[in-house]
């Protein structure tokens, strides 16, 4: 008679500041859509392959801004906290934007040279499911290691000034670009949490223009709810953009 495995599975552990928590749901989202996109594509359609191309551009932007914060602004307490990982994090960071440039690379190249394009096609949906389970490894050690023992060491006001650190050094339009796919991928308290933050530091125009921000990206009905969660108005703010 078979044994059936006792499941491993435990409920993680989460920490009143998570500096991984938006930016990792939309980089799920994305990588998510983007291998699913690439399973289903027509191999023969070649302006959706270029379409698809560009977007894993895009991915490898999200992945290699997110990675450059985290060394620039994170490795020191990591390595304050966990020294006998933080090369090896460091190490994945590179080597998963090496991974993904491969694989932009390779859909663009695929679409230069005469071949077979369903091999092709298939193959890139391979590599990018492969390079998905490899990131998405990469980050729950960070989410389930790294933040509980930062917040350990640390406690919520340091986390905040990492925080504001990594928000200080990005320009508007990056600003903007990120915010597009991570308010989606947000929940309502998180997106209510990101925008009664910058109502209460940020700028009026910063605060208006990511309001108009989220109008644009998100569903309507979405768009309603956070609007009635933040207190504000019915007037529309469709148009006004961070960084415009």
């Amino acid at each position: 008679m078979t044994q059936q495995a006792t499941p491993s599975w435990s409920a993680p552990e989460t920490v009143p500041v998570d500096l991984y928590r938006d930016i990792h749901k939309a980089i799920r989202v994305e990588l998510f859509d983007a291998t699913a996109a690439a399973g289903r594509i027509d191999p023969g359609d070649r302006p959706a392959r270029h379409a698809h191309a560009a977007r894993l551009h895009d991915v490898a932007r999200m992945l290699a801004m997110h990675a450059q914060h985290e060394d620039d602004v994170m490795d020191d307490a990591i390595r304050a906290v966990l020294p006998d990982q933080a090369d090896s994090i460091a190490s994945e960071h590179a080597t998963l934007d090496a991974e993904i440039t491969v694989l932009v690379e390779f859909a663009e190249v695929a679409l230069a040279r005469p071949g077979d394009d369903r091999a092709c096609a298939h193959r890139l949906y391979l590599g990018l499911a492969s390079f998905t389970s490899r990131y998405l490894a990469h980050q729950d050690r960070e989410e389930s290691v790294v933040m509980p023992e930062l917040h350990r060491r640390y406690g919520v006001e340091p986390l905040l000034e990492m925080n504001d650190r990594i928000i200080s050094s990005i320009e508007p339009d990056d600003m903007a670009w990120s915010l597009s796919m991570m308010l989606p991928a947000m929940n309502v308290e998180d997106r209510v949490e990101l925008l009664s933050g910058m109502r209460e530091g940020a700028p009026a125009e910063v605060f208006e223009g990511v309001c108009g921000l989220a109008t644009q990206v998100l569903e309507p009905a979405d768009s309603t709810t956070l609007r009635q969660r933040l207190g504000l108005d019915g007037a529309s703010v469709a148009g006004a953009g961070v960084g415009s």
